[in-house]
């Protein structure tokens, strides 16, 4: 990092409040989480469910969808 960079960053993190400085903190944090680089790291959970429950997810969301209960809102 450059100091140029670091100067001009804490300086105007210096201008923020608390809470913003908080938010500032969280929002680093979840740039440093590292998402998943591709799909690819999605076939290691292919097949970890049994076909049994996949017919029991499959017919569940065919037996709700299209369900409209006017009475949740």
């Amino acid at each position: 990092m450059s100091k140029a960079f670091e100067n001009e960053f804490f300086k105007n993190l210096g201008l923020l409040s608390k809470e913003q400085q908080s938010k500032v903190l969280a929002y680093i944090k979840t740039l440093l989480k590292t998402p998943p680089s591709s799909s690819h790291e999605l076939l290691r959970f292919a097949g970890s469910i049994d076909k049994a429950e996949v017919e029991k997810m499959r017919a569940a969301i065919e037996a709700g969808c299209g369900n409209i209960d006017k009475n949740e809102w």
